[in-house]
């Protein structure tokens, strides 16, 4: 009897062990409302990076707002020049964790307006600390299109230019340690394409929701 009652555990605690074991890197969630134009959106989101590298996560938006009535993607279509009652969902497959400071990233899979499916969304946010007196919890947000690059640059004046197809990554000679700047970056916009400091972040008012960032 003794001997069962071990084994059950030990059972428990190796479950228990791997279980933390596949949660234990970064990781940023929470929910907050916000208004824009006095129409209130809320912002739920979950994402973290488990002891294997992998990202997983979701991040939804939803609320009313307005669609400017302009083709900035130059993709055509849309729901442009109206006031939207929006519901979007996207699947986190990119985050940055930098102190109090998370970026998280993902394709919209799902959402009540066919102009954003398969685009990408982007979440920076600040934990500010819990507590009345903490320092405000921040965010933005932004959806991004993917620009299609159909043209190849080359020298005008030669008929066939050697330099086509050419790919380099430009360092500083004088620091080992630089990774250098590919000369052909991939175009989409992930939570990696800026660096964490680099985002403007509006405050969010006491009640509004919480943060909570796990570096």
């Amino acid at each position: 009897m003794k001997t069962t009652s071990l084994v059950s555990v030990c059972v428990l605690l190796l479950f228990a062990t791997t279980a933390g074991a596949q949660n234990n890197g970064v990781s940023a969630n929470g929910g907050f409302h916000f208004l824009v134009d006095g129409r209130t959106i809320n912002i739920e989101f979950d994402a973290r990076q488990h002891a294997d590298g992998a990202i997983q996560g979701q991040i939804s938006f939803s609320g009313e707002i307005e669609i400017p009535d302009q083709d900035v993607d130059g993709a055509g279509g849309g729901d442009g020049g109206q006031v939207l009652d929006l519901s979007v969902r996207v699947n986190v497959d990119c985050l940055q964790v930098s102190g109090n400071q998370a970026v998280m990233s993902g394709v919209i899979s799902d959402a009540n307006a066919a102009g954003y499916l398969g685009k990408r969304a982007i979440l920076a946010v600040e934990d500010g600390g819990e507590g009345s007196k903490a320092p405000l919890d921040k965010f933005t947000w932004g959806v991004y299109g993917t620009t299609a690059v159909n043209w190849v640059a080359s020298d005008a004046e030669l008929e066939v230019d050697p330099g086509v197809g050419l790919t380099w990554l430009a360092t500083d000679a004088e620091r080992e340690d630089d990774a250098g700047i590919p000369s052909h970056r991939d175009p989409t916009v992930t939570c990696q394409s800026f660096p964490v400091g680099a985002y403007a972040l509006q405050d969010l008012l006491h009640g509004s929701g919480n943060i909570q960032v796990k570096p």
